[in-house]
């Protein structure tokens, strides 16, 4: 469970999320929704702790979740942020990217998970191109399976259809959504559609 308690946050002197506080339960999905500049992806970088925070405190399960003054490293093996930009390798392919943090001791295993992942976010035909020969929507699509290749407890997804054409966004959010369900997988969503 996600437990944000009285947040907090300025740049500089500009209060940018004042007092919020709210809890996701496991399996949960909440949709913030704003206009651009109103904190959306302040939000979800102050819950992955890339922030230090002005007041409040946030908490998964029981561990406290703290910024870039108390960690070395950002961020926490349990959760994954799916930031706007996308950090692919672009001269590898689309399996590449998708199964890099994945463990080569198993390779039937990783391939099976790499082959699952590819399949919810729809690039099935394109598994085996290069990273830097795909559009933007596709590019978005495989940082979502990357994302999601070590199952995480929660993942946070910033603007995740932006580049994603009408036609593919409908059907790509049933399959993730539906993915994210089955696997009981905490899910906040930073939007500006509604």
């Amino acid at each position: 469970m996600l437990q944000v308690k009285g947040l907090t946050f300025s740049y500089l002197k500009t209060a940018v999320i004042q007092n919020i506080s709210f809890t996701l339960k496991a399996g949960d999905h909440l949709s913030v929704i704003g206009e651009s500049g109103s904190g959306k992806s302040t939000l979800l970088k102050l819950i992955y702790g890339e922030y230090d925070l002005d007041e409040g405190e946030i908490f998964w399960k029981d561990q406290q979740i703290l910024g870039p003054k108390y960690n070395l490293v950002i961020g926490y093996d349990f959760m994954k942020y799916v930031a706007q930009e996308f950090d692919l390798m672009p001269f590898v392919t689309v399996s590449e990217n998708i199964g890099k943090h994945l463990s080569n001791f198993y390779p039937n295993e990783k391939q099976d998970r790499i082959d699952e992942l590819i399949e919810v976010v729809e690039l099935q035909d394109f598994a085996n191109t290069k990273v830097k020969l795909l559009s933007g929507g596709q590019k978005q699509r495989v940082a979502l399976a990357r994302a999601l290749a070590k199952q995480p407890e929660i993942i946070l997804l910033d603007e995740p259809f932006s580049h994603i054409d009408n036609f593919k966004k409908q059907s790509l959010r049933r399959s993730l959504f539906r993915y994210l369900k089955a696997k009981n997988i905490s899910c906040i969503v930073a939007t500006h559609d509604k």
